[in-house]
């Protein structure tokens, strides 16, 4: 059976990014480190509240840390870049727009398809392009880090794919011939 995983994820944002889908690109890239922080710190007391549940901006925020540091989005966006990365996850993803100020500056959104990104006395802008490229390259170096082992998978049936057919469509006639079988056990008239 075929599954997507956080490598599906990267090549989908970086696949948006190639069409210049840059929203697409974009909402993947600021979604990568939820994921991935959420496996790199699952069974972590710290980064879990009392009944259990991820502390999301935590767990973003120290990921970012860690694993960003050495990117463009620490230089560009500066120290507290893993903080700005998640307001802008945030904005985006829960309200679809970005209205975000970083160190007392308005941050906006610029597609230029990786030629530059600039910061002035009052404003910053970042490049799309530029960003989505940062986030997915470290991402992918964590998950080569990582391992694939640790990561969490869903399940899909891929209809490009024989075996998942043939699954799909045995779990089909199964269920199919489960259900027919119930009924004839009711109509029967042994009962």
């Amino acid at each position: 059976m075929s599954f997507f995983s956080i490598n599906d994820f990267i090549a989908s944002g970086k696949k948006s990014l190639e069409d210049e889908n840059y929203w697409s690109a974009l909402s993947v890239a600021l979604m990568l480190p939820s994921m991935c922080s959420r496996l790199a710190y699952e069974n972590i007391p710290e980064y879990q509240t009392p009944n259990g549940r991820p502390r999301d901006m935590k767990c973003y925020i120290d990921w970012c840390n860690e694993n960003l540091k050495d990117g463009w989005s620490n230089k560009f966006l500066g120290e507290k870049y893993a903080e700005i990365l998640y307001q802008l996850r945030c904005d985006i993803v829960h309200a679809g727009c970005a209205n975000i100020y970083a160190d007392g500056k308005a941050v906006y959104l610029s597609l230029n398809k990786g030629r530059t990104s600039t910061t002035f006395t009052k404003y910053r802008i970042i490049d799309v392009s530029i960003l989505c490229e940062d986030i997915f390259d470290h991402t992918d170096t964590w998950c080569i880090n990582f391992g694939a082992a640790g990561f969490k998978y869903t399940h899909v049936f891929d209809e490009r794919n024989h075996d998942d057919i043939l699954l799909y469509n045995k779990l089909c006639d199964e269920e199919r011939a489960n259900f027919l079988k119930e009924q004839f056990d009711e109509e029967s008239p042994e009962k």
